[in-house]
């Protein structure tokens, strides 16, 4: 059970890393107005296309979860992460099952982002299983990833702060290559 526990843990680190990010302000509000609407999709716009991009990694012996940013100012763009695990090296019962589970938990959280913005996949080839998702935050409604994440951090613009983001990949073992 404890070994179970260990490799979900990892599986998800990212997965939580998500809820774990932004800013801890406050929501700021005006004078001027008595009501202020949460918009679905951030305030500013950017593009990926002049985007800088940085790469973070964390391994253990039973698998690697690269995770690739792409940011302009301090704005998150988008996230592509990349999870590889060795079967064979997962202390559990039946590996295998315990991953095809989380993953299926994980596609059925995020079932409404699939397709618009959000992007899950999870494949097996003998001994390794693999986990790759994506969130554009140029084309995902924020206020739907909210819901789901309840502990979701937005600025002010309803964006996701990337250097928030990155120094909690530092001080949770992530290395940037």
């Amino acid at each position: 059970m404890k070994k179970t526990v260990k490799v979900s843990a990892l599986l998800f680190t990212s997965a939580f890393l998500l809820a774990a990010c932004g800013q801890d302000k406050k929501e700021k509000t005006t004078v001027a107005t008595t009501t202020q609407a949460t918009t679905a999709t951030p305030t500013t716009t950017y593009t990926l296309e002049d985007a800088n991009k940085a790469v973070f990694e964390i391994s253990d012996r039973v698998g690697t979860i690269t995770m690739t940013f792409y940011y302009k100012d301090d704005v998150l763009l988008k996230q592509e992460s990349v999870e590889n695990y060795t079967l064979s090296k997962i202390d559990a019962d039946n590996p295998l099952e315990l991953l095809k589970n989380s993953s299926a938990e994980d596609e059925q959280k995020y079932k409404d982002l699939i397709g618009k913005g959000f992007e899950y996949k999870s494949e097996h080839n003998n001994d390794f299983f693999t986990v790759t998702y994506s969130f554009d935050y140029t084309k995902i409604d924020m206020k739907k990833l909210k819901e789901i994440e309840p502990n979701l951090r937005l600025t002010d613009d309803n964006t996701v702060s990337y250097s928030d983001f990155r120094d909690k990949l530092l001080k949770a073992g992530y290395v940037e290559k």
